[in-house]
This record gives C-alpha cells, structure tokens and sequence, in this order.
C-alpha cells in the first residue's frame, strides 16, 4: 500500500523500564439477597402460572376475607406486582392497608420492606431508609436471618441512591456477617463496585473517623487503588503491600475479582497504539494535546508506555486505508478516529482487527462488532444526568427552555424522553433566539402572557378602579431545564426572577460554565444546577502543566483536553470495563463505565452556582461541598 500524503506519523519511543437503581441495582440482585421472595402462599412455578395472574387470585381473596387475613392476602398481592415490575399497581394495593395494628409483627415487617421497596422505585430512598429503622436490622430484633438481610440489603441501596457510599457500605459490612462464605464473596464485589464511586475526600474523612477495622481496611484499598489508577503496574504493587499488611481483613482472603483482573490487563497490554486525528481541525488538536499530554506525564514519572504513531485524518473521507497503513505498519491497537462519519464506517465492519476505541459515536441502532469501542463527550450522559438529579430531587413536572435551531432538537427530544422514562411529564416548552428579547420567551414559558391576557379580559368587563392585578406564573413547574451559554444564561436567569419564577431550580448542561474564575459575571447564575467534568470543576496538575507549556483555554477547549486524557488512560483498562460493567474508572471528563454496546458511559460531578463561583455538590442531599477552582 503507498504512503498516504496526509498522513503525518510521529512515533514515540516506549519505555523499557517499568509502566442502580437503574445500573448498580442489577448487580445488586445478583450479587445479594436482593430479589423479593416468594409471597407467603404462594407458589410461582412458572412463567404459564405468571399468566394466569396470580395477582387476581389473591385480590380477589382479599376481597373475600377480613383482617388480617385480608392484609396477608394483599401483601402477597404486592409482593407479585413487584417481582412482575408493575410498580404503579403495586403501589395503588399498598394504599388500600391502612391499619397496622391489625398485622402481625412478621408482616407489619412485610409491609414495611414492600413499601421501601415502592418508595425507592420511586426515586424516594430517604422514605425507605424512614419504613426500615435502625431497630429493624438490629440482630436482636428477633428478626430471621433471611428477613434481616432483605433489610440491611434495602438499606443499602436506599443509601446508594442518595449517593451516600460509605453508609451503604457499611451496611454491606453488617450484610457479611449473615451470609455464607460463597455469599460473602460476591458481597466483596459489591462493596468495591459501591466504593469505586465514593469521591477522594469522603473516603479519606470516613477513614479517618472510623474504628472498624474492616471499613478501614476498605476505605485504604480505595484510596490506594485511586491513587494508581494511571499506573497498572503500581497499582498492582499497591494491592499487594496492602494485602500483606491487612492479612486478616475479608477483602484481603477474598480479593474482589475486578482487581485480580488488573494482573491480567497488564500482561494483555497493546504495545503500540494507532492515532487517528484530524490535527488541522481545533477539536481534533485538543485530543490530541490531552492524549499526547498523558503520554508525557506517564512517561515522566518512569511508567511504562506503548508506542504511539499519529496519523493525521484531517483529509480523510475513507478511514478504511489509513485504518490498514496502520494494521500494517504494526499497531496492535487504534484509538480514533474522531470524525462520526469515519465511526460509521468501522462500525460497519464484521470483526476488528485489533481492539479499536473510536473517539465519536456511531448509529446506536445498529450493533457494533466485537472490540470495536465508542468514547466522546455524548451529550446524551449530560442530559440524561441532568434528568435523573431532578427526579432524585424530587421534581415531577420539568419546563423546557432551549435555543431555537435544528441542531438542538434532539437534545430536546433526548430530555423529553428520558424524563418521561422516569415518570415525569413536561408542561411546557419554549425556544428563544438572539434576536429577540429572552423576556418575552420567559414570559411565555412561566405562562405570565396568559395571567395577563386574562387580566385584559377581565378589564373589559369590570371598571377600572375595581381591578388590581398582579401578574401570576403558572403554578406546576417543579424546574426549569435551560439549555444556554453563559451569556444566555446570564440574562434568562434574571429575566425568571422579574416573572415571579426565581424560586424555581434551574437545571442546565456543561455548556452553561465557561470555566473560568468570574464571580462577577457569574452572579447572574446563582443557583443554576449544572454537571461538568472533573477535569473542569477541580484541580488537575496535569492540567495545570498542559495550560503552562500550550496555554490555557476555554472550557470547551479543555474538556476535549480531557477527551484525549482518558483516551489514553483507557487504553489499558476497556478490558476490565467489558469484563466488569458495574466498574468504574475516575477519569478526566467523568466517571466512566461501559455500556453492553461497548460505549463508555461518563458521569458527572454536581455542581451549583454560589456567589458566582462553581461550587462542588451533592443536589440529591442538597449538600454543598467544596468550592472548585478553575483559573
């Protein structure tokens, strides 16, 4: 094959020295007690008895009966609708037990654990953690052993919606004590997945203050794990001197399986990586600044590192020869390419060649062969987070406000649905324009032209001097969902405070942060809900000494910086991804997690703005944390 003219390749010497509810929740099932027993009389042989709905049978028993024979026949009632997924249903029978003093001990506890489990479908954990108090999974409750871990187990998950990892870990710990040595196994996994979400700062507070040897013991395996997480090699070092020095604990007899996994992720490492960027376009030359810089920084602190051969895409409009030149010319791995068109065409292949992890997204609706992977700043993660932090809040009823322009449909309509998904309805909608006044478009949104228009009628009618009105907005907005730039946003959001709508929240996507420290400008966005990368909202030294050798920039510039970043630093880990979906790596741009279609999944921290600066928070626990720096 001849050498393409547009190919630019730079090769890099390696080194020889040394280198839950909705996704959690699944994992939980299997890996705990967490399925829902068999309801007490009766029996569930198989999907043809599912079908001649059982539900029925005990409804109508029920309605034959008087308590508490009725309750019992009811919560088996319940108890089926949940195991079938008819939550709605579920619920509605719940309502009709409105007596607790006529139920039995075991089954004012049945209904108790069945109502957490409604209320924590419905996005209300801290409601669950309230059914199930403390003396409910108190060993000396009298409570069996099968019903005390369907407790503890609940409890965690309701602490794991809230995002309050460390508690829901300890009552995995309280979980271990109950269960068989191949139970407790599983729990390990389950405790580590739920630990690789807790944020650097809470595992290093909770392990100072705790006197548990073996929540200790966890919180340090994390904190080590994290501290090496770009580099394999150290951090399975890490691993070992921790084991030796923490012999008795559960984690060190029975090592989680993701982390016996790392051995063999370093030993199957690519050796040389294909590049594949377009370096005359902007977006493509931040990539390749944040991949290149973490290239660098590896190789400063003496990991080891694959060969790196760049090859420039930016007059590419067939990937599939530069694609072979680089098969050809040795790659045993590709990262790239950028374009979505370019990630058509490789999606479209039977089989890759060597393992591919395509910087864009290709049709979700077709299937991707196998070691084909998809990794870009989707803003689909963005919208759909957004969404489920307003659920979690507690919002039902979303008002959508975004630009007007094609481009911005889908993001409109990827919102629309998600938010429907979860149970929420939209009231109202509008799109506004630069050139016209963002007032009017407000106006419309909160229904304030209706109020006035009223107003007018009324006027017509009535005389004058009988009629003081005071314009009102409409009352069924729970929040606001604002597309915007910072300039937008700046003047939407007092144009809601002078329409009576200031104290409804205001949620908005990344673009909302230009990233940099102006707490004068930004006063205007108090109170905006937003999500951003990691790499953005809190110190990174590599990104300070990315800003000091290139120059800083703007924050889109710098959160495809931190694209390229990860793309490196996941070269080495999307086995581990694949092999263990409920894994999570803390990157740049996010946390990151693989989807079953191969593409990586980023979640966001939370943030708010406060006194014009972005600051750190939890939105689900209304908690605000530290300040996040961004110069």
């Amino acid at each position: 094959m001849t050498t393409l003219k547009t190919s630019v390749l730079m090769r890099l010497t390696s080194v020889s020295k040394s280198l839950l509810l909705a996704v959690l929740v699944p994992v939980l099932i299997a890996c705990g007690s967490t399925q829902l027993p068999p309801a007490p009389a009766v029996t569930i042989e198989s999907r043809e008895s599912v079908a001649a709905d059982p539900v029925q049978e005990q409804l109508q028993m029920a309605a034959d009966a008087i308590s508490p024979e009725r309750e019992e026949y009811l919560l088996n009632a319940i108890e089926l609708l949940l195991l079938a997924n008819r939550d709605a249903e579920a619920e509605s029978i719940a309502a009709r037990i409105t007596d607790m003093n006529t139920l039995q001990t075991s089954s004012q506890l049945r209904y108790a654990l069945l109502s957490g489990e409604i209320a924590l479908r419905n996005g209300a954990a801290a409601k669950t953690l309230a059914l199930l108090s403390d003396t409910l999974s108190n060993p000396r409750s009298g409570l069996d052993n099968s019903l005390q871990q369907r407790v503890i187990e609940l409890r965690s998950r309701a602490y794991y919606e809230l995002h309050q990892y460390i508690a829901a870990v300890q009552e995995r710990l309280l979980l271990a004590a109950l269960q068989s040595p191949a139970e407790q196994i599983r729990n390990n996994d389950t405790i580590w997945q739920i630990l690789s979400l807790a944020t650097a700062s809470d595992l290093e507070l909770r392990g100072r203050a705790t006197n548990s040897y073996e929540l200790r013991g966890w919180l340090e395996l994390a904190q080590l794990v994290n501290a090496n997480q770009d580099d394999i090699e150290q951090q399975i070092r890490a691993v070992e001197q921790w084991r030796n020095k923490w012999i008795q604990h559960t984690a060190a007899i029975n090592l989680p399986e993701s982390l016996i996994f790392v051995h063999q992720l370093w030993e199957n490492r690519a050796q040389r990586i294909a590049l594949m960027i377009p370096l005359e376009e902007p977006a493509g030359q931040a990539v390749n600044e944040g991949f290149l810089g973490a290239w660098y920084d590896a190789l400063e602190k003496g990991q080891q590192v694959p060969e790196i051969t760049v090859y420039d895409t930016s007059m590419i409009t067939e990937i599939m020869p530069i694609y072979q030149l680089a098969l050809e010319q040795g790659a045993d791995m590709v990262i790239g390419p950028l374009r979505k068109e370019s990630v058509r065409q490789l999606q479209s292949l039977r089989t890759m060649p060597v393992p591919t992890l395509a910087l864009n997204y290709g049709d979700a609706d077709l299937p991707s062969p196998q070691g084909f992977y998809q990794f870009g700043l989707a803003p689909e993660d963005e919208i759909m987070q957004a969404a489920e932090l307003a659920w979690a809040a507690g919002h039902r009823n979303a008002a959508l406000l975004i630009p007007q322009g094609e481009q911005y449909v889908r993001i409109s309509e990827t919102f629309i649905r998600h938010w429907t998904e979860l149970g929420g309805d939209v009231v109202s909608e509008a799109a506004f324009s630069s050139a016209y006044p963002y007032s009017e478009v407000v106006s419309e949104l909160v229904s304030i032209d209706a109020s006035e228009a009223r107003a007018a009628q009324l006027r017509s009618l009535l005389p004058r001097s009988s009629l003081y009105f005071t314009p009102r907005r409409r009352q069924d907005i729970d929040f606001i969902f604002m597309l915007a730039s910072p300039l937008e946003g700046r003047q939407i959001k007092p144009a809601l405070a002078f329409y009576f709508a200031g104290d409804v929240p205001v949620y908005s996507m990344p673009g909302i942060y230009d990233g940099g420290a102006n707490p004068v400008a930004n006063r205007d966005l108090n109170g905006v809900i937003f999500t951003d990368s990691p790499w953005v909202l809190q110190n990174d030294p590599l990104r300070e000494n990315l800003n000091r050798v290139l120059s800083a920039a703007a924050s889109n510039v710098q959160r495809l910086r931190a694209m390229g970043v990860d793309s490196f630093r996941l070269y080495a880990r999307l086995g581990q991804l694949e092999s263990y979906p409920s894994a999570r790596i803390q990157g740049a741009t996010g946390t990151l997690s693989m989807q079953r279609n191969g593409s990586i999944k980023r979640e966001l921290l939370e943030a708010r703005f406060i006194n014009g600066a972005a600051a750190l928070a939890d939105i689900r626990n209304t908690d605000t944390a530290t300040l996040a720096v961004s110069q």
